[in-house]
């Protein structure tokens, strides 16, 4: 186990794709082992510590691990540093206990050995004010009467033990004693230490050590006439560390650390009862890490949805022609004014969406999207304007959740309290179109969100602990995959290859090869803003504000959700371009399905079609293709697999991974694999006329350039337009489905 987490963060920026679970770094020594202590009178408590890296570890929970009698080191072998060599009848009273040992004159690893060598089944070190001080051997000295004197101490070391702006004192020097140097803890602890008056450096101090943790004060060395200067002393866990000269066999007990707070608790019960039990064990730790399988379920439900809702203007039209038509069957039995009736309220049941302009990708775009991709990246990479990243992701995010989140939240509220929306301003624009008041209120709503969010994400360090914050970053991200797949469209098998199969290698580059190129990871450099702290975790512990303490934050183009239960923390995080890229495929077939179901309908069919455009014969079925021998189902399973593959990678090689190595495979595979079963490859590779088709239909391009029938209108009802579609009898199967004239966006 380490002795505090590392930093293991990965994300997705600029088209850099990469699946993580990660552990966020911590700043300080991880405390990972527990002591519970039971006294006589029968209560309890639970100090927490810091385990050794060498010995064993001992299991996790109290109830996996035996209680032993707390017992202080020998008095002949208080620090436990001279070799145990054979153990006097005195001494087998150490025998299945547990050591309680003072830190210093040796290392960690000895004291475990000796105590081991005693007998006992566990150690337990805990710190001291002396251990800070130590000696050099000096030369001047005659050797025959060698002899330690002052300026032979080793004083301890401003910041590192102890920090004067946390509270300092002029303590008399008649008080201390350093004779034998460095320290005599008995007599200098009392003075230097503790809540109460015989604390010097408390009483001397202009604030009564206030702002200092420990109570305690270390000698700096300094003398001013017959006083010495006193700091405040760090009181911290420490790494109880392997020793490299250490040759003795192997430890075989476990080993713990305890802060001077935690051991002057300890101490203080074991005096007025010697009959103290201790339990040492590991902090439990979850088994399993649901929060990866809420992200893994979190991210098949938004790529699912988002790819659905960019087919929403072909559901929006089936929906459409599916009124009319019952409306017609109705006015033919004389319901007419029932169904009109009907009709409008059902119409007024569903928001009005703003249809955007929309961008088919080609293969160059393909293309210019890996060059920009890359070229993004290293400029991340090398000039760090990530701030400048987050400030545009948030106005982004707050655009995207204004329209998909709080445009129809707003229009629902208005409908209920009979609210008629009204046009404030015609920009005369395409762009900005006309508008209305509930826009004005929508995107106040949206950015006021994205401007709190960008707040938190600049002035409170670490963030993401926050639930608000993580709350919000998912719905910005879920909110940003739903508008980029409204946008942007395949509308070819060719193009989704050429794309993802560029992202595929262009991932793998940036997160395995390029640190042969430039010495580390680029994607994870960018993805976590410049890496983990550089400074020691035991530094940072002290002065997290440093900036060698501070770190990367993780890019927020991403999905988070804390570890449940973990007290190490962390979270498991996706990036959004695992959702976008695989998601143009998913896209492609819920918009390829949506358009079988529309010109099946228009057929007079049941709604299923071929890719030419032209309806399946079946009979008595549903108008769900999906249902039917659809694409859009098995898309969204195949990506389901690829994001567990992905996991699973990120568990079995303890690293993360990029993502899109297991969902191009298993997304475009998918795909392929089908059309060619259903001979449909051919035409989907080049763009499934269906699709063409109900495009031309709804944003009035046609299909070809070769003359076109004139087709039969829907038979309307009174007050509403005719939809101009293509009917049953004039489609042609060696070609598209040709239409009269151009239509209006249907929203």
């Amino acid at each position: 186990m380490l002795p505090f987490s590392r930093l293991n963060t990965c994300g997705w920026t600029l088209g850099g794709l990469l699946l993580l679970v990660s552990t966020r770094s911590v700043s300080g020594i991880l405390q990972t082992g527990s002591v519970d202590v039971k006294l006589r009178d029968g209560s309890s408590y639970t100090l927490l510590s810091s385990q050794a890296s060498f010995g064993v570890y001992p299991a996790e929970g109290t109830w996996n691990n035996e209680a032993h009698q707390l017992m202080l080191a020998p008095s002949n072998n208080q620090l436990l540093c001279e070799n145990v060599t054979t153990i006097t009848t005195e001494e087998t009273k150490w025998s299945q206990s547990t050591i309680l040992v003072k830190r210093g004159a040796c290392s960690f690893e000895t004291k475990a050995w000796n105590a081991q060598k005693l007998g006992a089944l566990g150690m337990i070190v805990y710190g001291n004010l002396g251990a800070r001080y130590s000696l050099n051997a000096t030369s001047h000295i005659n050797q025959t009467n060698y002899k330690y004197t002052e300026e032979d101490i080793v004083w301890p070391r401003e910041f590192y033990d102890y920090d004067c702006n946390k509270g300092s004192a002029l303590v008399p020097a008649s008080a201390i004693q350093i004779d034998p140097p460095p320290y005599v803890s008995a007599n200098n602890d009392p003075v230097l230490s503790g809540d109460s008056s015989s604390n010097l450096c408390k009483a001397n101090s202009a604030d009564d050590l206030q702002n200092c943790d420990s109570k305690a004060c270390l000698l700096t060395g300094e003398k001013d006439g017959d006083q010495m200067r006193a700091c405040c002393a760090w009181d911290l866990h420490v790494w109880l560390y392997e020793d490299p000269a250490f040759t003795a066999a192997n430890v075989a007990i476990p080993a713990t650390y305890i802060s001077m707070q935690e051991a002057s608790r300890l101490l203080a019960d074991y005096q007025k009862d010697d009959q103290v039990f201790v339990t040492i064990y590991s902090r439990p730790r979850p088994k399993y890490n649901i929060s990866a399988i809420l992200i893994w379920a979190l991210g098949v439900f938004v790529t699912g949805l988002a790819a659905f809702m960019s087919a929403d203007e072909y559901h929006r039209m089936i929906r459409k022609i599916i009124r009319r038509q019952k409306r017609r069957s109705e006015a033919a039995q004389g319901n007419n004014d029932k169904s009109q009736t009907h009709s409008r309220n059902n119409h007024a049941s569903a928001p009005p969406v703003n249809v955007e302009e929309t961008l088919e990708l080609t293969v160059w775009h393909a293309l210019v999207f890996v060059v920009m991709a890359s070229s993004g990246l290293l400029i991340l990479f090398f000039f760090k304007i990530y701030r400048v990243v987050k400030v545009f992701y948030a106005i982004g995010c707050s655009k995207a959740v204004s329209q998909i989140i709080f445009f129809p939240i707003c229009w629902r509220i208005g409908r209920r309290m009979n609210f008629r929306d009204r046009i404030v301003w015609r920009t005369g624009t395409e762009d900005f179109g006309d508008i209305t008041i509930l826009d004005i209120v929508s995107h106040v709503c949206g950015f006021t969100l994205g401007f709190v969010w960008l707040v938190m994400c600049f002035t409170i360090r670490h963030p993401e602990d926050i639930t608000f914050f993580w709350v919000v970053q998912d719905i910005f991200g879920a909110a940003m995959c739903i508008s980029f797949l409204a946008v942007i469209k395949l509308n070819s098998l060719k193009v989704a290859a050429s794309l993802l199969i560029m992202a595929f290698f262009y991932d793998i580059f940036m997160v395995f090869i390029s640190p042969l190129f430039f010495g580390k990871s680029v994607m994870i450099t960018v993805a976590t803003s410049g890496g983990p702290p550089t400074a020691d975790p035991a530094w940072c512990e002290k002065y997290p504000d440093d900036p060698n303490c501070q770190g990367g934050e993780p890019l927020p183009m991403l999905f988070q959700i804390p570890r449940i239960g973990d007290y190490q923390g962390g979270s498991s995080l996706l990036g959004l371009g695992d959702i976008v890229l695989p998601g143009l495929v998913v896209s492609l077939a819920a918009r390829l399905d949506a358009a079988k179901s529309l010109l099946g309908l228009l057929g007079g069919g049941n709604s299923a079609v071929n890719s030419y455009g032209c309806p399946e014969q079946r009979h008595g079925g549903s108008g769900c293709s999906m249902c039917s021998g659809g694409y859009f189902a098995p898309q969204v399973v195949a990506y389901a697999v690829g994001l567990l593959m992905a996991n699973m990678a990120v568990y079995l090689m303890n690293m993360g991974q990029p993502a899109l190595l297991y969902l191009v495979p298993c997304c475009l595979g998918t795909f392929t694999f089908m059309a060619w079963r259903r001979n449909e490859l051919g035409s989907l590779w080049e763009g499934p006329k269906a699709i063409r088709t109900v495009d031309a239909m709804l944003y009035g391009e046609e299909p070809t350039d070769s003359a076109n029938n004139v087709h039969a209108p829907l038979p309307t009802v009174e007050g509403e337009e005719a939809l101009t579609v293509p009917s049953a009898s004039d489609q042609d199967c060696d070609g598209d489905v040709p239409l009269q004239e151009p239509h209006r966006n249907v929203v």
